[in-house]
């Protein structure tokens, strides 16, 4: 079975990807699972306009191997232009190609190209196939049910005859008028395993709050996909429980690697990421020392903001933690403020 952590945009960047994957490495216990990541969607559009601006979207490490780069936009010409030069320049580097049909985040959605490929799916179709076939790596896309739900039985004829050019086909259980909200149509997505081409793995995208849920759903399906409850509950594609102590080693680890990330790219000179640092070593990213370069660090206190107050569900006390780093613009002030408050919830346990 499949598991992926979804790409989600300022969200699952490099140092989020690593934390799940090692918790995931550490807790699991079925060799039988595949964890699997992607990097956060880029556009095709700006690619080809300034790779240098948009790279950094597509820079991971040796350790999250296997990875997906997933890309977006509704032109095939500049679509195509992106896949074959990234595969041209870094074909041994990456799992496979996906692109996104249907993401309705709001700095995509301006772009309109979100409803352009689920309106028009003739020239979608199209799109795939041309993708699929000028591609010597694995191409997949992830989509949703469709528009609204008198889409639905255009989507799904549209989806089983994708299938014949994808490998692999993620499908975000609502519509793209339902956004994020609305019930989950899971017999969708059984329904479409069945009739999709057989060599295509067919993975669901929708809420889970548990592994348990994971096992008892999958049904006829290859896998799972899960987003936003992977951001608070990294441990989700396990059965493992986290302590106190855990969440608190965690939310260390994962700003101290932010803090890094951020360092590595600040020293980066965006043409000479294709020679060597497309896919640096995760050792090299760990080893640097935070302290002396701490003038580099700049964004990391407002960008982990996101990753605490998820990390902090269903801890009491720790309204005030958020609102006091909601102000903490200083990484070491951010550490020492979190540091305060666990010590004093374990000593209050």
């Amino acid at each position: 079975m499949i598991l992926a952590l979804a790409p989600m945009d300022g969200i699952t960047d490099l140092a989020c990807r690593v934390i799940t994957k090692k918790i995931f490495e550490k807790y699991n216990k079925n060799p039988e699972y595949q964890f699997t990541l992607r990097t956060e969607f880029m556009t095709s559009d700006g690619y080809v306009a300034n790779p240098d601006k948009v790279i950094k979207h597509i820079i991971h490490t040796d350790f999250e191997d296997p990875i997906v780069l997933q890309i977006f936009w509704w032109n095939k010409k500049k679509l195509l232009e992106t896949a074959l030069d990234i595969e041209k320049k870094y074909w041994n580097k990456i799992f496979w190609i996906e692109l996104n049909t249907g993401c309705p985040a709001n700095n995509v959605m301006k772009s309109w190209w979100w409803s352009a490929l689920l309106k028009n799916k003739e020239s979608t179709l199209n799109i795939i196939k041309t993708l699929s076939k000028n591609l010597k790596v694995p191409f997949s896309i992830k989509s949703r049910t469709g528009l609204n739900e008198e889409d639905k039985k255009k989507q799904m004829d549209f989806l089983t005859e994708a299938s014949n050019f994808c490998h692999m086909i993620t499908i975000h259980a609502r519509t793209l008028k339902e956004l994020y909200s609305g019930d989950w149509d899971r017999e969708f997505i059984y329904e479409l395993k069945k009739k999709a081409n057989k060599n295509c793995k067919i993975i669901w995208n929708w809420a889970i709050k548990n592994f348990n849920e994971i096992t008892n759903k999958i049904q006829n399906l290859d896998g799972v996909m899960i987003g936003q409850s992977a951001i608070w509950n990294p441990r989700i594609f396990t059965n493992h429980s986290p302590t106190i102590q855990e969440k608190f080693e965690t939310i260390l680890e994962h700003i101290n690697l932010l803090a890094k990330f951020e360092i590595f790219t600040s020293d980066l000179n965006p043409k000479n990421l294709w020679k060597n640092k497309i896919k640096p070593k995760l050792q090299e990213i760990e080893s640097i020392d935070i302290q002396s370069n701490y003038e580099k660090i700049y964004y990391t206190p407002l960008l982990f903001r996101t990753y605490l107050h998820q990390y902090l569900k269903g801890i009491p006390g720790s309204k005030e933690l958020k609102e006091i780093c909601n102000q903490t613009k200083d990484f070491n002030q951010t550490i020492k403020n979190i540091e305060q408050f666990f010590k004093a919830t374990s000593l209050s346990n």
